[in-house]
């Protein structure tokens, strides 16, 4: 990173940094850069490719349509209600 590239990222981020902090996003920059060298090193031939930490599975269950209620256990609740439904006090007139 240089100082030229990181005014480039200020523009067109619209930020604005002192030059104290211009000097530690380099220096911040910088380590990333020696840290992704150093990770170049390594061989990963034979490793698999991880797109998760956890492996993933499809934990949602099967949609199945149930009816755990009955109609008439559903109306006892009610305060009031006709044959089918409750019955709601009315709020506009």
């Amino acid at each position: 990173m240089t100082l030229d590239k990181l005014k480039g990222l200020e523009e067109l981020n619209q930020l604005s940094f002192s030059e104290d902090e211009k000097s530690s996003v380099i220096k911040i920059f910088e380590n990333m850069n020696e840290n992704e060298k150093i990770l170049g090193e390594y061989n990963t031939d034979n490793t698999d490719v991880m797109v998760h930490v956890m492996p993933m599975t499809n934990v949602l269950r099967e949609d199945v349509r149930k009816q755990p209620f009955s109609r008439d256990d559903l109306l006892k609740g009610a305060p009031e209600h006709t044959e089918d439904s409750w019955q709601v006090p009315r709020l506009v007139k």
